[in-house]
């Protein structure tokens, strides 16, 4: 079955290998382009309904060009007073900042790195076994809601997550139903509906573990949540393609294989300020005091952290992979998601871990192109990578992999 999911297109070994060099460039430029400020997510591909960027980011930004035009609108309103204060500042001055911001950087990036080494993914993450457990029986015959309701019991805000989504009254007016005030899971559940709560249980469990509320990361968390969201939604569609009897594994897998890009999210100004507070301390006990109190002006930067997401993003999806307990029903799942981060050739891989690629290559190509960040000439040997061609990708993308589309019979 796995050939199956392949493009017609067969390529020499030294495509491939070409290939394998330049997807390599293309993931770390897709590391800056998910920290980077000046990209947003598209919002006509959110799902609002599964997304928490409403509640936390306080305007969000339809388009790229209105962020544009305000921030122009924001310079013309100052220029008249701050800006140009500030540009006729000395060098000197100039010079002592960027050197500071740099030592703080550099101690932010060891301090990240020091704690994901030390913690154990439970403590860095909020991670708990609802997603072992979930796989241990979502995928067989035998899924009914009893154990769905006792899953939503013992994972509190799984159950939390559930009852806010179908006392949601456009989730409600989604469903083709009548909107009601439920507050038992239980009822819940049986609203849903099997199908339903067997593609959505993963995405729910993920929801509370990225935080949304920190100002600094408030461009970036969107743009991890909605690649965690299209991840899954491809994967999933990839095994859908092929006929494969459970699509829906391939929702766990696209959820497992994204989130632990969100540790580093909701750490980083942790991490930031114990490293501006320990360089300060260095600078005090050095007694240069113009160094000390020029790291008042030392503001929030993540300019180091496409290294931190180059470097430990695989490495922390690795610690999720060992914290939940797979049984022999579900070994797959692992051996596809230790496959995608071990970038294992598409040619060697099972038929998940080839689709966990085919969506992971999608969702990249996708985000970036709509932020005109992708480089077109490296498309096709990004496409190549793992087999994928055009016609796959318009496949997909007429499907809308940034929103579930739920089952109405539930």
């Amino acid at each position: 079955m796995v050939e199956t999911i392949f493009s017609d297109k067969r390529y020499t070994k030294e495509a491939q290998a070409v290939a394998s060099e330049i997807s390599q460039q293309v993931q770390q430029r897709h590391a800056r382009w998910m920290v980077s400020q000046k990209y947003l997510v598209n919002q006509d591909d959110v799902d609002h309904l599964l997304s928490r960027e409403t509640e936390f980011c306080e305007t969000i930004i339809l388009y790229e060009e209105e962020r544009i035009t305000d921030n122009q609108r924001l310079l013309l309103s100052c220029e008249t007073d701050k800006v140009l204060e500030r540009r006729a500042e000395n060098v000197v001055r100039q010079e002592r900042h960027k050197r500071l911001g740099e030592m703080v950087q550099q101690a932010a990036g060891k301090i990240m790195e020091t704690r994901f080494q030390q913690n154990d993914i439970a403590r860095l993450l909020n991670v708990h076994e609802g997603f072992g457990d979930f796989a241990s029986f979502a995928y067989s015959p035998t899924l009914n809601f009893q154990k769905l309701g006792s899953l939503a019991i013992l994972y509190h805000s799984l159950g939390a997550n559930i009852l806010d989504l179908v006392n949601e009254p456009k989730f409600c007016q989604q469903m083709g139903k009548a909107p009601r005030k439920i507050s038992d899971p239980k009822t819940a559940i049986g609203y849903l509906g099997i199908d339903n709560c067997r593609m959505l249980y993963p995405v729910l469990m993920a929801k509370p573990l990225l935080k949304w509320a920190d100002k600094n990361t408030k461009l970036m968390a969107p743009k991890m949540w909605q690649h965690t969201i299209m991840l899954a939604n491809a994967t999933r569609m990839r095994l859908s393609d092929v006929h494969y009897k459970e699509p829906d594994e391939g929702v766990l897998l696209g959820i497992l294989r994204g989130i632990g890009q969100f540790a580093i999210c909701n750490h980083f100004t942790n991490c930031f300020d114990i490293a501006l507070e320990k360089v300060m301390m260095e600078l005090r006990e050095q007694e240069r005091r113009e160094d000390y109190f020029a790291c008042a002006e030392v503001t929030h930067s993540m300019d180091f952290l496409p290294g931190v997401l180059a470097s430990w993003e695989k490495k922390l999806t690795q610690k999720i992979i060992n914290y939940i307990e797979w049984s022999p029903r579900n070994l797959h799942l692992k051996n596809a998601l230790e496959e995608d981060i071990n970038d294992v050739p598409i040619y060697e891989r099972g038929l998940h871990g080839a689709a966990l690629g085919q969506g992971r290559v999608f969702t990249i190509f996708d985000m970036m192109s709509k932020s005109k960040a992708f480089n077109q000439e490296h498309v096709p040997y990004w496409l190549a990578n793992m087999q994928m061609d055009g016609k796959i990708l318009k496949s997909i993308s007429r499907r809308n992999p940034g929103k579930f589309t739920l089952s109405i019979s539930g």
